[in-house]
């Protein structure tokens, strides 16, 4: 097999792959890594197999591209928002923007065509390079694996599609109403479909995905990856923070710099990377005075009234993939709250929570627009979120894991994003704001049917552990590395077998 490895800026992620592509040698296949950009490669290249093969876009752009060629398939615009809406500052006029998707199309054009790789695996579509890669891999039936961190602790989610695993709804359709069984020891050490043919549930699942809703939904438990996410709000630690962060990409910095003339304009991602370094210092301490300046925004919910009817929406962090990829279309926050307010029933009232690690990062003018809103109630990103869920008629998110954690609790989610908890037969997958009010009238006037919620959150728990594979992509960077790539290469090479056949 030949595996093609997309190797960006990604943090983590990248040293995990490199681990991946050493056993992936081991085993007798190939390995070729492909770089999106020029710091990505000062940064990440160290940690491939030096025996590996790399070919870089921009040195073959440099070489090769060719302006006046304007064939794109059948893309739209929509692979340009994946970095307009984290590039803002970039130059996006109509013949630039062409040109970038241009660079990128008549690369992959190339890498099909002279390589014909098995399959290529990164992290999940976030941006234009991955994107466009993924276009490719569709048109020429090449399997594209995407792995993240999973909501599961110590536990990897491998995506096949743009925005999920497809197996995920699969096993859910396919998996027996929950009952008793003998433990199957297979299925308990998981890994994906591990060769198993067994739809019924294990005692051992049962008590698993029983234990894992209790803590997850009460936050008593958080997925390994959120601890990763910690702010600098302190003068002594933003100061240390970026000290090791000039420690750390320095050199690249200053690789990149030297020869910055004969890049940037192949390299939109090393320019952004490089223009970023010098303003995150200005937006840290710019997000420290709004934290300051915004206290007294939010509403506590102990202050409101508890005979209240209202819907919950969760804020979310932005720009990230999780919206301008999974959520394009609903991406602007303040237009999607001011629509979905005006969706509700009279009497209900639209709670917004600010998300954790998004709090600072917005201006005062945003929740001054959304004030002015007759039914918006402001809460704070501290409250207690299982509270609110169990008080609320439903959630409408993009795709906030807050979505899920309703849908567990037994409350409709109206999710306006694509999103791997979708399947949830407690989750609405909504397309418009009429559908949205729409359904939640429905909703109001027939509740949701919750007699086996256990049942069915026991069967959804299952069908997604089931399709997860053992590993923390954050440990690839610690000295103590204890992810099994071993393991990891058959289960990918498992899902790409059956994938294969499937296609067949």
């Amino acid at each position: 097999m030949k595996w093609v490895f997309l190797i960006n800026n990604a943090p983590f992620l990248m040293e995990v792959l490199g681990e991946f592509a050493c056993q992936i040698e081991e085993e007798g296949d190939e390995c070729i890594g492909i770089i999106s950009g020029k710091i990505a490669e000062y940064k990440k290249k160290k940690y491939f197999p030096n025996k590996m093969r790399f070919i870089s876009k921009i040195d073959w752009c440099i070489r090769n591209f060719q302006r006046n060629k304007k064939e794109f398939g059948n893309l739209s615009w929509r692979k340009v928002f994946f970095v307009f809406d984290r590039l803002k500052r970039s130059d996006f006029s109509y013949d630039n923007s062409l040109d970038m998707v241009s660079q990128v199309y008549q690369f992959f054009e190339f890498i099909f065509r002279k390589e014909r790789p098995d399959v290529i695996i990164s992290e999940p579509c976030s941006g234009l390079f991955n994107g466009i890669a993924y276009y490719f891999c569709q048109m020429n039936k090449v399997p594209y694996f995407g792995l993240t961190s999973s909501r599961f602790r110590n536990r990897i989610d491998v995506y096949d599609l743009e925005t999920t695993c497809s197996e995920y709804r699969k096993t859910f359709r396919e998996i027996n109403p929950v009952r008793d069984s003998r433990d199957r020891e297979k299925i308990e050490k998981g890994g994906i479909s591990n060769g198993v043919n067994n739809n019924d549930i294990s005692d051992k699942e049962k008590q698993f995905a029983k234990n894992f809703i209790e803590k997850f939904i009460s936050h008593k438990e958080l997925p390994s990856y959120m601890e990763c996410q910690k702010i600098y709000f302190t003068q002594f630690g933003f100061i240390k923070h970026y000290l090791r962060r000039i420690k750390e990409l320095g050199r690249p910095y200053f690789q990149y710099f030297l020869n910055r003339k004969h890049f940037k304009k192949f390299d939109y991602e090393s320019e952004n990377v490089f223009k970023n370094g010098f303003r995150a210092p200005f937006k840290a301490e710019r997000r420290k005075f709004r934290i300051l300046s915004q206290k007294n925004i939010f509403s506590r919910l102990s202050n409101l009234d508890n005979n209240q009817k209202f819907f919950l929406f969760p804020l979310q962090l932005q720009p990230e993939a999780s919206t301008s990829v999974l959520a394009t279309y609903f991406c602007d926050q303040l237009n999607t709250i001011k629509n979905t307010a005006f969706a509700l029933p009279l009497l209900y009232k639209l709670y917004i929570k600010e998300h954790p690690s998004a709090v600072g990062t917005k201006p005062r003018s945003f929740y001054k627009e959304l004030e002015k809103l007759p039914n918006v109630v402001l809460i704070s990103a501290h409250e207690n979120v299982e509270n609110l869920i169990k008080k609320s008629s439903g959630v409408i998110t993009l795709t906030n894991t807050i979505g899920i954690e309703a849908a567990l609790v037994g409350k409709p989610a109206y999710v306006l994003g694509n999103v791997f908890y979708s399947y949830h037969p407690l989750c609405r997958e909504v397309k418009s704001f009429e559908e949205l009010k729409n359904r939640i009238e429905m909703d109001l006037i027939n509740k949701p049917n919750t007699e086996n919620l256990e049942d069915i959150n026991c069967r959804f728990i299952t069908s997604y552990f089931r399709n997860t594979i053992p590993g923390i992509i954050d440990e690839a960077v610690l000295k103590n590395d204890t992810n099994n790539y071993q393991f990891m290469y058959k289960n990918i090479k498992r899902l790409y077998q059956e994938i294969n056949k499937n296609a067949k």
